[in-house]
């Protein structure tokens, strides 16, 4: 089977266009969200990869019964962009059409999340100041998903899209280490 991002980039790409111009990012991720989360189900995701396999009566059944699951959580445009999906038998791409959209969606908003790895909790001021600096090199709105790993020894690991800061501890033994063998 092709790359599941390329066959879901139109997908991802046409539900941001549409969100865009109808001011409903917002909406549009959290519908998104909700439909990628059914389709994960391991019971739902075992149906859509032999649905193509089982005829149109039940693929069309199997759709209304996925939609009934997500009833309140799309609406009108979103059952729809979900039945485009369905009939194109491209449910299976829904997580990741959801991370693309998710993508374009913090690229127009000039935002990024930059999870930080530290072997102790980060004190507030060293999250401002840690957000500040990595505004200004990003040039971005940047949101900080701190979290806790005891195996770094000391320092920390940034990594925000790209860009991969690895200031620990660990890393620097390793890298003194390699250079005293060199």
């Amino acid at each position: 089977m092709s790359d599941l991002k390329t066959i879901a980039q139109p997908y991802a790409k046409a539900a941001f266009d549409f969100a865009l111009a109808n001011k409903s990012l917002d909406q549009w991720a959290y519908m998104l969200m909700a439909a990628a989360d059914v389709a994960h189900q391991p019971v739902i995701l075992q149906e859509i990869k032999e649905i193509d396999f089982k005829g149109a009566k039940n693929a069309e059944a199997f759709t209304l019964m996925f939609l009934d699951i997500c009833e309140g959580l799309l609406d009108e445009h979103g059952q729809n962009f979900v039945r485009v999906m369905a009939e194109n038998s491209r449910l299976i791409v829904l997580p990741d059409v959801l991370n693309l959209f998710m993508e374009m969606k913090a690229d127009f908003e000039r935002t990024i999340e930059a999870t930080v790895l530290s072997v102790e909790p980060l004190t507030e001021e060293q999250k401002v100041n840690l957000v500040k600096a990595l505004e200004k090199r990003l040039s971005r709105s940047v949101e900080l998903d701190c979290q806790i790993d005891e195996s770094l020894v000391g320092g920390m690991l940034i990594k925000a899209g790209e860009l991969v800061i690895d200031g620990t501890l660990k890393s620097s033994m390793n890298r003194l280490a390699s250079s005293l063998q060199a």
